[in-house]
């Protein structure tokens, strides 16, 4: 069978041919014992990027799966509606009562009358006078939907629950747990961070809703993805160098895929080869394909901002020297640090301390001077997306701990040529 590259390597869709079951977690096996629990919400929470929304995919069947994001709930009712949208429900129906000598007819049709409308009219016809009583009915919300698909295979998959504006959220946990009383299966996917918002929305829904965590993937599971994938192009790639592209993926099977299809592009590799072919990458090779890669991973503005920083008054900042032959202030200074190898998510103080020491050639930022930066670069991070956690730096405990929540912000500062480029603006 042959296969283009972009049908095995899906940065964008269900991984047909690439789909890893990660057997530690068990996560397919949790998700179908959640399901068949009658009335109980399920709530999904994992990285950005880490699959969740394959893995309700995989489970379910594209088929069953009525997919709603969080950005497009402005409303309470707005979850219902997206759901009637999905089943191609008219906005309204007219259903028209005629009374005549001859025959009695209900009709019921799509319609433009706005909700509520009724007209009444005189009409005249062959068999007599008959009055006609025409009426316009509304979408019903929850209980239309609970008509069309309570009890049912079909599943409302509530994508990015934490983007529901705060104030919004109680009242949408109210719409869930009337939901799953009625028998309407739903699962709520969010961030780690934000996983017990619909929760902590309706404290009802406590002891109700079965959580299952998920977590950024290790790099023997996502190289599982590209021995699969290289397999249906009838390619075979180095051991060395399927490993050498899940290390640079950050956890996160979507950049996986990504790269294994920038990969494609670079080694020539459109579709299924006639006969084996064995390739393997350059170190120039790989490069290039991280930067490509780096494209679909848009950071710019950020980057730029967090290594501007804050707006100075007075004193200007201390410049150091860098091991890549640069010069710049703590800002750059502690991203140099976190783009260093090998790539991590969470960075204590002291592995941070160990980082900006590396990457300056001779003296270095002073300790408070690295904890005040790391503070205001988690203020500028939150301004530059206020829904979405991309970095934060915690002191609550300790000498403190930098996070990297989004993968694919920590991929973009790792391979995209923005840090140099800032250097000559």
């Amino acid at each position: 069978m042959l296969l283009r590259d972009t049908q095995v390597f899906t940065p964008n869709d269900f991984p047909e041919h690439t789909y890893v079951e990660r057997a530690d977690d068990r996560l397919e096996e949790k998700l179908r014992n959640a399901l068949s629990i009658p009335k109980q919400p399920i709530s999904i929470s994992g990285p950005s990027k880490s699959g969740k929304t394959a893995l309700v995919e995989r489970v379910i069947g594209p088929d069953n799966m009525i997919k709603v994001s969080g950005v497009e709930i402005r409303t309470a009712n707005d979850l219902w509606e997206r759901v009637l949208d999905w089943m191609d429900s008219p906005s309204s129906t007219v259903v028209a009562d005629t009374l005549s000598q001859s025959a009695q007819e209900r009709v019921s049709a799509s319609a433009s009358f706005g909700p509520g409308t009724s007209v009444t009219g005189e009409i005249s016809a062959q068999a007599g006078i008959a009055k006609t009583t025409t009426e316009s009915r509304a979408r019903s919300g929850l209980p239309q939907v609970s008509r069309e698909i309570g009890k049912s295979d079909y599943i409302v998959f509530l994508d990015d629950f934490h983007y529901i504006q705060s104030d919004l959220q109680e009242q949408v946990a109210r719409e869930i747990k009337a939901a799953a009383e009625r028998d309407i299966k739903i699962c709520i996917a969010s961030v780690p961070h934000r996983s017990d918002d619909v929760v902590r929305g309706n404290h009802e829904l406590r002891g109700r809703t079965l959580n299952i965590d998920t977590q950024f993937w290790n790099p023997q599971d996502l190289e599982k993805i590209a021995a699969l994938g290289f397999a249906k192009l009838n390619v075979e790639l180095q051991e060395s160098d399927v490993h050498a592209l899940a290390e640079q993926a950050c956890g996160s099977p979507q950049l996986m895929q990504s790269i294994c299809l920038d990969a494609c592009r670079k080694l020539g590799v459109r579709q299924t080869a006639i006969g084996v072919r064995r390739i393997s990458i350059s170190p120039g090779d790989l490069r290039e394909i991280l930067e490509n890669t780096s494209m679909r991973t848009d950071y710019s503005s950020l980057v730029r901002d967090l290594h501007q920083g804050p707006r100075t008054k007075g004193q200007p900042r201390h410049k150091f020297t860098f091991g890549d032959q640069t010069t710049g202030d703590v800002y750059r200074c502690v991203l140099l640090a976190l783009r260093r190898d090998p790539p991590h998510f969470q960075i204590p103080y002291a592995e941070l301390i160990e980082r900006v020491n590396a990457v300056c050639i001779s003296n270095a930022p002073i300790s408070g001077s690295i904890q005040n930066a790391c503070r205001q670069m988690t203020s500028i991070a939150r301004e530059h997306s206020p829904a979405n956690r991309i970095l934060e730096w915690d002191d609550r405990t300790g000498s403190g701990t930098f996070s990297i929540v989004d993968p694919y912000f920590l991929f973009f500062l790792r391979h995209s040529n923005k840090l140099q480029d800032l250097m000559g603006s």
